[in-house]
């Protein structure tokens, strides 16, 4: 339940719900996006929440297009439509350079060991 009225809470809603759907990052455990995505949510929405008028109006708008970039993210919809090439996820000076890495990433991730990327 959204702390927030009308169409504000409508789009608070979705936005946790969003927020709540992004996924953990394996390989920074430390560094949280879903804990910056709330934060920002919360901040967002605590200033309009004293906005009234044609200002409130805009920034609605912007939470929706913000809303539905993130649905996007959230869906993979980009990847799907804007596949990478042979030619950078393989390239030729360094052939199944980043299958290896992904492999051994998998493989550190199933073992359990403490990783961090800084």
């Amino acid at each position: 339940m959204s702390r927030y009225a009308g169409k504000l809470g409508e789009l608070h809603t979705a936005y946790a719900r969003l927020v709540g759907l992004w996924p953990a990052d394996k390989l920074r455990p430390t560094h949280c996006y879903k804990r910056v995505l709330g934060q920002h949510m919360d901040a967002q929405f605590d200033r309009m929440a004293a906005i009234q008028g044609a200002a409130l109006g805009r920034e609605l708008e912007r939470v929706q297009q913000e809303i539905a970039v993130l649905q996007k993210l959230v869906a993979n919809k980009y990847r799907t439509q804007h596949r990478l090439s042979a030619a950078i996820t393989d390239p030729a000076s360094h052939r199944g350079y980043y299958t290896k890495l992904l492999g051994s990433i998998d493989k550190a991730v199933a073992s359990g060991k403490q990783l961090s990327l800084r």
